[in-house]
């Protein structure tokens, strides 16, 4: 790997970002990846290198679409707030105010708010599932209209899962806009800002989606969840599981070319960068100011910490935004210090820096384990951060 080329550009100052970016492919296990950060709406990074499908050799480039895994929530909470900036959709208000279905067996106090911060006791469908099913986003949302919500106590504070709070947000914007959240988003935010964002793909796209890969322990990770007897795991981390043994699922077209609102987001680099620049340029402008795509009031909101908890069944801690971004779990006085957006599984970061207006998005097509076994996305945070301060940038909203 030490012969990968980087290829690509930087603005002056941020050569040190391509220096960590090339010691990912030397030192990391990188197959194929992007970075890029956008500043005041100016790319500023814009690096790439490695194959984007080792199978027929083809090479990464700057146009290059990733699957991002559950940072597609991020995107699904942006698509989400959008109606309630419009005032089409209240937070507070019952999910089943706006799907009167969904009040069945004990749900009619529900909130949206607590479905997009993983706080609603509705972290999976209880009817079993296959992976077929996944790709029917209203079949799905009438199974979780007719089930309970989870009794089990460790459902209390945060309980995460993978797919439920997906199908009933797209549901919510299917019943409040009348469109699809695929359509809605690509209609409303990713085809007027230019965004090379989408919630699955096209046939005419998939020429330009890098092939993914379990890498280094990353399916042995979720070993105790997958093969788990526990029932709430069982629910939440089988049904079914989210990373078969059989990689070349999520290479499928069956699975890409439709909608799973929690888990299939694709877009490049660029694309993600551009859409979280924008929303760290709205977080950091004065409250009079105009908006490109959220209210300063509206975001202000959606990244004040709502919820910080210990999700009990992962022992994972997390701090969610009171608009369903996720937080850092302590804030810092970096520039990237309160950064906001959603991490998405085997190493991709996507987020909104307002103290620096800026974007940053790194993708990548070979999925490793959480923690020590991946420094990918955390060593280019840290030079990109490192690099801004050097250059005397981040005095913006805090």
């Amino acid at each position: 790997m030490s012969t990968i080329e980087i290829s690509g550009t930087v603005a002056p100052g941020f050569e040190s970002v391509r220096d960590e970016f090339a010691r990912n492919f030397t030192d990391r296990d990188e197959q194929g990846a992007a970075l890029a950060v956008t500043l005041n709406g100016e790319r500023v990074v814009d690096l790439w290198g490695g194959p984007a499908d080792p199978v027929t050799g083809r090479a990464w480039d700057g146009d290059t679409l990733q699957l991002i895994f559950s940072g597609s929530k991020g995107v699904l909470a942006t698509a989400l707030l959008l109606l309630v900036d419009r005032g089409a959709v209240e937070l507070d208000k019952p999910v089943a105010h706006y799907w009167p279905e969904f009040a069945a067996k004990g749900k009619d106090g529900i909130t949206v708010r607590q479905v997009v911060t993983f706080t609603a006791r509705m972290p999976a469908v209880a009817a079993p599932l296959s992976q077929d099913d996944l790709g029917d986003p209203e079949a799905m949302a009438k199974l979780l209209a007719d089930q309970e919500p989870e009794s089990d106590p460790r459902a209390e504070g945060i309980l995460y899962g993978p797919w439920a709070t997906g199908w009933i947000i797209a549901e919510v914007i299917r019943r409040v806009d009348g469109r699809r959240l695929d359509r809605f988003f690509a209609e409303e935010i990713a085809g007027p800002l230019g965004v090379d964002v989408s919630f699955g793909i096209t046939p005419e796209q998939e020429h330009r989606v890098a092939r993914t890969e379990y890498g280094t322990g990353f399916r042995e990770q979720f070993g105790g969840y997958f093969t788990s007897d526990d029932p709430l795991t069982q629910r939440i981390w089988q049904n079914p599981v989210p990373f078969p043994e059989d990689e070349e699922i999520w290479n499928s077209p069956a699975r890409r070319f439709t909608l799973i609102p929690a888990a299939n987001v694709y877009g490049s680099a660029r694309g993600f960068a551009k859409l979280y620049g924008i929303l760290a340029a709205d977080a950091a402008r004065p409250a009079e100011q105009e908006h490109t795509l959220l209210s300063r009031r509206l975001l202000d909101e959606a990244r004040a910490p709502y919820v910080s908890k210990v999700d009990q069944l992962i022992d994972v801690p997390m701090v969610y935004g009171g608009g369903g971004y996720r937080l850092r779990t302590k804030a810092r006085p970096t520039v990237d210090g309160d950064s906001f957006g959603h991490d998405g599984a085997g190493g991709s970061a996507n987020q909104a820096w307002p103290r620096a207006a800026a974007g940053v998005s790194y993708v990548m097509n070979r999925l490793i384990a959480l923690g020590p076994d991946d420094k990918r996305a955390s060593s280019l945070v840290k030079a990109v951060s490192a690099a801004m301060t050097e250059l005397g940038i981040g005095g913006g909203a805090r």
